[in-house]
């Protein structure tokens, strides 16, 4: 087996990854979704599941959001301390200083804190499967249907951007999973077969198939995939 393209193709040397197993596994589920055929690739869940439903992948998953952490207030510090004599006018000094220079760095946090920005949110173990994903974290179980899923897209290897409506309201999803390819394929399978990365794609990293085949890892199906 090898572990690095050939030097003569003037291509990056890198090794194989758990992720570039996820991606071989992805798109060989396509190629037989695509084909109506019934996926091969198969895991255990601890968890049921419809009838109808096969659990195609399992693994880690961390989610940022796009949100704010404050509304910008903060608390201003007013408090002061009156002293007298050499020392004691120092300390008052020394007081009001840190006093204005704690505002202002509370002031600096409350802005910051106010952006809304991708922000760590939750992890766990992420199941994908034929009617949507299930997310286990510490809190509970999370079920997402691809219905739920209002937009998405693939923000660079192994990272979806999601848009959806959740349980607790709309939120804005990043998630980083070596499955992100396969949550966004499926889902545009299901119900946005149009869209733009699907119909020509570009949720594969380009060139990557030939890599795979490359370093040894010959990809079932790629031929539906680049059709």
């Amino acid at each position: 087996m090898k572990k690095e393209t050939s030097a003569e193709a003037g291509e990056p040397v890198r090794a194989w990854t758990p992720a570039d197993t996820a991606m071989w596994h992805t798109i060989a589920i396509v190629s037989d979704l695509r084909g109506e055929r019934i996926p091969r690739q198969r895991v255990s869940t601890l968890f049921p599941l419809a009838p109808d439903e096969l659990a195609l992948a399992t693994g880690p998953f961390q989610i940022d959001s796009m949100r704010a952490l404050g509304d910008g207030s903060y608390v201003h510090d007013s408090s002061f301390v009156f002293g007298t004599g050499t020392i004691g006018l120092a300390m008052t000094a020394g007081t009001l200083i840190g006093s204005a220079a704690g505002n202002t760095q509370r002031r600096a946090q409350a802005a910051a804190d106010a952006q809304v920005a991708w922000r760590p949110d939750f992890g766990g173990t992420i199941t994908v499967t034929t009617r949507g994903f299930y997310l286990a974290t510490a809190s509970g179980l999370l079920r997402w249907t691809w219905s739920d899923i209002q937009l998405a897209q693939i923000e660079w290897f192994t990272v979806l951007v999601m848009q959806g409506q959740s349980e607790n309201g709309p939120v804005t999803w990043r998630v980083t999973s070596d499955w992100a390819e396969l949550v966004f394929a499926l889902w545009a399978l299901s119900v946005h077969p149009d869209h733009p990365q699907f119909v020509g794609d570009s949720w594969i990293p380009g060139g990557w198939i030939e890599w795979a085949s490359a370093v040894g890892y010959p990809v079932a199906g790629a031929g539906v995939i680049e059709s």
